[in-house]
């Protein structure tokens, strides 16, 4: 380790060294220091040294390379090389395009502004290379540095934040939506799709009794996504199934298809003909909500299905295709901040190999079974009608139904398909653009 570069900081802050002698470990104070030789022999020899922790302001904040900016009554900071990296002028950006085509290989790290001017809606920047920047006002604020902006840019065209919810909640969350009215209108597309990426949950009604309607809403937002089990899928009861969804008798909560790493997004169901017997209700559960339930109440277990690495399978045959299909991840998947990015739960499609150490399998098992029995517990419970369309996050939500009977004039029918957050994402963002027209969005 080079201790020189320490010897060179101006501060007043404490870092503290854990150093390890015998059996016996010892705390440092490292104070000021004004040269490396004194630093060095206040040291032990480095073979010694067990860990070091840092304070951040041993790092010099360099506010020299970046550039103040009123704008609108706030006073804005950007970096001076995102700046010239950002330039939109046609030699820096294709607007059609809407790419940036900066040549990286001339690009000057270090770059830095010779003339700043600003006027009631653009800032102008003239380098010390020569190249003269524009960059609209409002352009700059939507993508500020500071935490409300980054903030704001995230829920207004990044994905809208996502609000949790619980059986008691249902009745006020699950919007409904029109089907004629989200062909024709952009704004009934808007809110249809924001209201399932908020809640990841909505109901199409008055869907005409076509095995095709359905495409005209994929359409909408832009294309299927293609599985083993085909673009579309019909769900009725089937005695010799690859696919227990298509059986008449009780259909515990889940994901569809947990063992593709990229897994469908969003589940489309259109009830063609619903069961005139007493069963056939659906069960949604938020997983989301649950989560946040058990790491408050449980947080051992949340910790064990955030972190037991499982394996989902799926082996068959359909349409004369074989399919092994085998995909590894935790119950409940986190991003890097700790939120909650993708739930896989399917009681017949987890395969028998435990990748997990022995001593997990039984507490893995009690936490598997909490884990189900509040998404049972917090679920809501409804019945959908021929002309609906059930649609819902399948990375997000966990499904059922409970058991029905057919009758000879009664077979109970759906059609399904799935469409991938990406597209839905797409759509949304394009309508926005199109219809508030808020500037600087683009």
């Amino acid at each position: 380790m080079n201790y020189n570069r320490y010897a060179r900081v101006q501060t007043h802050k404490v870092s503290v060294v854990r150093v390890r002698s015998g059996q016996h470990v010892n705390m440092f104070a490292l104070r000021l220091v004004t040269s490396a030789t004194k630093f060095a022999k206040t040291l032990p020899s480095a073979s010694c040294i067990k860990t070091i922790h840092t304070v951040n302001v041993l790092f010099k904040n360099k506010t020299d390379d970046l550039l103040s900016v009123d704008i609108r009554g706030e006073s804005l900071q950007f970096p001076y090389v995102w700046l010239r990296e950002n330039c939109q002028c046609e030699q820096c950006y294709h607007t059609s395009a809407k790419s940036r085509i900066l040549d990286w290989n001339n690009f000057d790290l270090n770059v830095k502004p010779k003339n700043v001017s600003k006027d009631q809606n653009a800032l102008q920047v003239t380098w010390n290379d020569g190249h003269a920047s524009q960059y609209n006002l409002n352009w700059l604020k939507f993508r500020g540095f500071t935490t409300e902006n980054q903030n704001k840019y995230t829920e207004t065209i990044y994905k809208p934040k996502k609000i949790t919810w619980n059986n008691e909640d249902f009745p006020k969350i699950f919007s409904k939506h029109d089907y004629n009215e989200i062909l024709n209108s952009d704004e009934a597309l808007y809110n249809w799709l924001y209201q399932l990426s908020v809640y990841g949950v909505a109901l199409i009604q008055n869907t005409p009794d076509s095995e095709t309607a359905i495409d005209a809403v994929v359409n909408k937002i832009g294309f299927t996504k293609r599985t083993h089990y085909g673009v579309k899928f019909v769900v009725r009861n089937v005695p010799n199934t690859s696919n227990v969804a298509y059986l008449s008798s009780n259909l515990q909560l889940h994901t569809d298809l947990p063992y593709y790493e990229y897994c469908p997004g969003v589940n489309l169901l259109h009830c063609l003909v619903q069961t005139a017997s007493k069963g056939g209700e659906n069960i949604l559960s938020d997983c989301h909500y649950v989560a946040q339930y058990m790491k408050v109440h449980h947080p051992e277990q949340y910790k064990l299905l955030t972190d037991t690495e499982i394996e989902w399978r799926d082996v068959g045959v359909e349409d004369g295709n074989e399919f092994f299909k085998l995909h590894r991840d935790p119950v409940i998947c986190l991003d890097r901040h700790g939120e909650v990015m993708r739930i896989n739960f399917s009681i017949p499609q987890r395969g028998s190999q435990f990748p997990g150490p022995i001593d997990l399998v039984k507490p893995w098992y009690e936490a598997h079974a909490n884990f189900l029995a509040l998404n049972q517990k917090f679920g809501a419970r409804f019945k959908t009608a021929a002309g609906d369309i059930l649609c819902f996050n399948n990375i997000r939500l966990l499904h059922g139904r409970n058991a029905y009977e057919d009758s000879e004039n009664n077979v109970r029918q759906l059609i399904g398909a799935y469409v991938d957050w990406d597209e839905i994402y797409s759509r949304l963002r394009c309508l926005k653009v199109k219809l508030k027209n808020e500037d600087g969005i683009c």
